[in-house]
């Protein structure tokens, strides 16, 4: 017998449900959210792993990104089920002529669909291979671009267009506009959007916090009141336009302990030392296996307009390619050599020196010099590192050699930098009797200094493991990267010489 939905609208289709580890379980619709779920892009998610490489420091980080996308369609549902509910009970005109039930279905898939693009191994790959300037001429650059094309080029978009029949006009058109990288120009679509993607607290980000601290074993990172933020938050605007979301003044306690835990989640289990070690190794594996096992050619294929080649490339796809690489005889030493570190986990990096918090206090007005941080990061991450470099060159003179070095540089936003870089109003809904009687714009960055959860950069530096077999070397290199580092953020600002 189906598993009956608790979805107030959709009513008129046939649910069932999965079982989930983080949330019991999550409906589906069999008229249209399943056939997406069983569709080719959806089904090799289920072969990209959510956390790259963690799962060599957390072994239990086996968990894929298509348990993460039934995640978010399930939070999707519940917080736009709400949202909505509450724009057709108070706001009915702000609609704009679009049934309440594209609306809460739009969003559901927008939440299924929200990473199809990722290539094998996520971030790593977008950070390495698609950040080419090949690539970027191309626009396929983003894995939210390649996402649009996934659903434009397979059946996925005959899926969506056939929704008409089950009464859902304009369902396709909803779904690539919460998708697309760009807001959409409608009112009501941007304050959905928002429940997914580029807010505080969407869908997508609460999910990957409950899901990954789950698997990770780190449950006192990612332990959030969900149900709370969603509960407690209100569509509000002015002049009839509906686009932006309000927080229940007596929810301020849940939005802290999300702030606090989603830091924690990144400064322990997204940021961790021996994880980006290793997802340094694996940036460099892909751009030297690329010419060899064709992950470039996919992506411009899917451009082109031909799915196939990128649907395979999947975690262990990549893998099996690059082991194959090991036994060929025309393959550089170099690249077997990284290749066989990563696949059989030997780390030629060593963390050396200190671990530099550098926090980054929000001054008065609506500067936040994280943000700053973040948008001119490539600009100051090179200039720290050539400080570095110049510091090792000049003390050692030759017995470390500048590429011997790496330095990793993360800005670390306890809100989500998206959503924040392209600032967007946030408010406080102040509630009586369960209406909302006012709501009011709310500095989220003063908010959360006076709740102690700093913004901060994280430095650390890393060393090849043979040139730091010599304790004594390894000492006095320590001592020199530190110094570096602390001169380099005493006599600089990150904003320096930037006129806002």
């Amino acid at each position: 017998m189906p598993y009956r939905s608790e979805i107030s609208f959709l009513g008129k289709f046939t649910w069932d449900a999965i079982r989930d580890p983080v949330y019991d379980y999550i409906d589906y619709n069999k008229e249209i959210e399943v056939k997406i779920i069983d569709s080719e892009p959806l089904q090799r998610l289920r072969r990209i792993k959510q956390l790259q490489l963690s799962y060599l420091v957390y072994p239990g980080a086996e968990h894929s990104r298509f348990q993460h996308s039934l995640g978010v369609m399930h939070l999707a549902g519940i917080f736009s089920t709400h949202i909505v509910s509450l724009v057709l009970k108070y706001h009915e005109k702000a609609l704009e002529d679009y049934e309440p039930d594209t609306l809460v279905e739009a969003v559901r898939i927008a939440g299924l669909l929200h990473d199809v693009g990722h290539g094998p191994f996520s971030h790593a790959f977008e950070e390495t291979i698609l950040s080419s300037n090949e690539l970027k001429a191309k626009g396929l650059s983003d894995h939210e671009r390649l996402g649009l094309l996934l659903v434009e080029y397979t059946s996925i978009s005959k899926t969506l267009k056939k929704a008409e029949e089950y009464g859902l006009p304009h369902l396709y058109d909803v779904v690539k506009k919460i998708l697309d990288m760009r807001e959409p120009q409608e009112p009501i679509l941007r304050l959905v959007r928002k429940i997914v993607k580029a807010w505080i607290y969407p869908a997508d980000i609460m999910d990957f916090l409950l899901r990954d601290s789950y698997y990770t074993g780190t449950r006192e990172y990612g332990s959030i009141d969900y149900q709370r933020l969603i509960r407690n938050s209100y569509p509000v605007g002015s002049s009839g336009s509906i686009e932006n979301i309000a927080l229940d003044s007596k929810s301020l306690g849940a939005l802290r302990s999300y702030l606090n835990n989603r830091t924690q989640m990144y400064e322990n289990v997204y940021f961790h030392p021996v994880s980006r070690a290793f997802n340094k190794l694996l940036g460099i594996v892909l751009r030297g296996a690329d010419e060899y096992i064709g992950l470039t050619e996919a992506v411009e294929k899917l451009g082109e307009g031909d799915p196939q080649a990128y649907i395979r490339l999947t975690d262990e796809y990549v893998v099996s390619k690059l082991v194959d690489l090991i036994d060929k005889p025309d393959i550089p030493g170099e690249l077997k050599a990284n290749i066989s570190n990563l696949v059989y986990r030997r780390n030629p990096w060593k963390r050396i020196g200190s671990d530099h918090k550098i926090p980054l206090i929000a001054m008065s007005g609506r500067i936040d010099p994280a943000i700053i941080a973040f948008r001119y990061m490539s600009k100051w991450v090179k200039d720290l590192e050539e400080h570095v470099k110049d510091k090792i060159k000049a003390k050692f003179n030759g017995r470390v050699e500048p590429e011997d070095i790496w330095v990793d540089s993360n800005t670390l936003h306890p809100a989500p930098l998206s959503s924040l870089v392209e600032p967007h109003l946030f408010y406080i809904a102040y509630v009586r009797g369960g209406e909302l009687v006012e709501a009011k714009p709310f500095n989220i960055i003063f908010f959360m200094v006076n709740e102690g959860i700093v913004p901060k950069v994280i430095v650390r530096a890393y060393a090849k493991r043979e040139i730091v077999k010599d304790k004594e070397l390894y000492r006095d290199l320590s001592t020199v990267i530190d110094n570096a580092i602390d001169e380099f953020f005493n006599i600089s600002t990150l904003a320096g010489g930037i006129t806002l």
